[in-house]
């Protein structure tokens, strides 16, 4: 650990390298193994939201990944009579296959693997079942620095995540730059939402002033929240849509857990410098959607800081 204090010392230890490049080797062992286990979680997960659809309809949180959306599940499950199925994709094309598979779509979405994807499709999509979702915004360039660093062992940074504690930051800002999908947020909303509810609140209009709004049509009735929206504002929009209290939001699910040590901070601090990334992000029409001017000033001048 306290090779992670130097701030002068940008190359990583033989071990963390070492691990790197065995990462690299065991990666079709790894896909077998994950291959192999993958149907039974997967089975799992239908058996879990078959029992939910038995005793009543969850609330599907379907929102894209490391938006805060958690959080509003944990909530939402603590409280009595409620219950969640969280997922992040349901439209196949992005549903990863593993490595012999681009991680990014041809849309440009990034793409996503995890066990409840097919099971919640088939079982709350493929229905005419009435749904309640909730869906939560977050700011693109937070939203992608999050994906990044996350998860950076299973897709963007598998052959140095060992060693990039000790990578020069400018080093893993050029590969961040390169390599991640930067317009995921946006494209979420067209590729994933719209299409999966027919619903798209980019096209349709948000209410930046109180940074949540309601969408009915057909059988979905669904929420969107933005993650900068005070807890106590999501909390209230919350009951105020399910008619329930609901439980108080705590944080969930944090990067510093998952990420490599260090790199989200180090990496959240250059993006400071990269003016034009700033303006090209803050310029997708899913922010020109859900915040206002005013607001997208105020991320503007808060990620120059």
């Amino acid at each position: 650990m306290r090779a992670l204090t130097n701030p002068n010392r940008t190359a990583p230890p033989i071990s963390a390298r070492a691990r790197d490049a065995f990462e690299v080797v065991n990666t079709p062992f790894r896909f077998v193994q994950d291959g192999l286990r993958f149907p039974r979680s997967e089975a799992r997960m239908t058996r879990r939201i078959l029992g939910q659809l038995a005793v009543g309809t969850p609330i599907v949180v379907y929102s894209a990944p490391k938006t805060a959306s958690t959080a509003v599940a944990a909530a939402l499950d603590r409280t009595a009579g409620l219950d969640t199925v969280k997922v992040h994709f349901l439209q196949p094309q992005h549903f990863w296959a593993g490595p012999l598979q681009s991680k990014v779509a041809k849309n440009g979405l990034l793409r996503h693997r995890a066990i409840e994807q097919r099971p919640a499709r088939r079982l709350l999509l493929n229905s005419d079942r009435p749904l309640r979702i909730v869906s939560v915004v977050r700011d693109p360039i937070a939203f992608n620095l999050s994906n990044y660093t996350y998860f950076g062992r299973a897709y963007w940074m598998r052959t140095f995540w060992r060693s990039a504690p000790w990578i020069d930051t400018q080093q893993i800002l050029r590969h961040f730059l390169e390599t991640f999908p930067h317009e995921s947020s946006s494209l979420w909303w067209q590729h994933e939402f719209a299409r999966s509810t027919g619903i798209n609140p980019v096209t349709e209009g948000f209410d930046t002033t109180r940074g949540a709004q309601r969408y009915q049509r057909g059988r979905f009735d669904c929420l969107v929240l933005r993650a900068d929206l005070e807890d106590r504002l999501k909390h209230a929009a919350l009951c105020e849509w399910t008619g329930r209290e609901v439980s108080s939001i705590e944080r969930e699910n944090p990067n510093d857990g998952q990420a490599a040590p260090g790199v989200y901070a180090r990496l959240k601090q250059a993006i400071r410098n990269e003016h034009s990334y700033l303006d090209r992000m803050l310029d997708l029409p899913a922010v020109h959607a859900f915040y206002s001017k005013a607001q997208r000033d105020a991320l503007r001048a808060a990620w120059s800081d």
